[in-house]
């Protein structure tokens, strides 16, 4: 298990921003990751789609993830179960 901590992240919807979060938390799991982070703005509409995946930056690398759940929470956090990680 590793964990990854940044700054800023986006959900996305094909190619549209559903929600920007961060500071931001991956866990690594054997089967995909988990998310926490900070809501910085969201659309409804769009984190109620299919298809969402969670982008990040480490260093110069992004990374990408299918999500599997996600939850926005009355505290201003998002909490999310990601698939294993795609290729970038």
């Amino acid at each position: 298990m590793m964990q990854i901590r940044g700054v800023t992240g986006e959900v996305k919807w094909s190619y549209m921003t559903a929600a920007i979060f961060g500071p931001w938390r991956i866990e690594t799991l054997p089967d995909g990751a988990t998310l926490d982070g900070k809501i910085v703005s969201f659309d409804k509409y769009r984190m109620t789609r299919e298809g969402l995946t969670v982008s990040v930056m480490v260093g110069r690398s992004r990374l990408v993830y299918p999500v599997v759940k996600v939850d926005i929470h009355g505290d201003g956090t998002l909490s999310a179960h990601l698939g294993p990680r795609l290729s970038q």
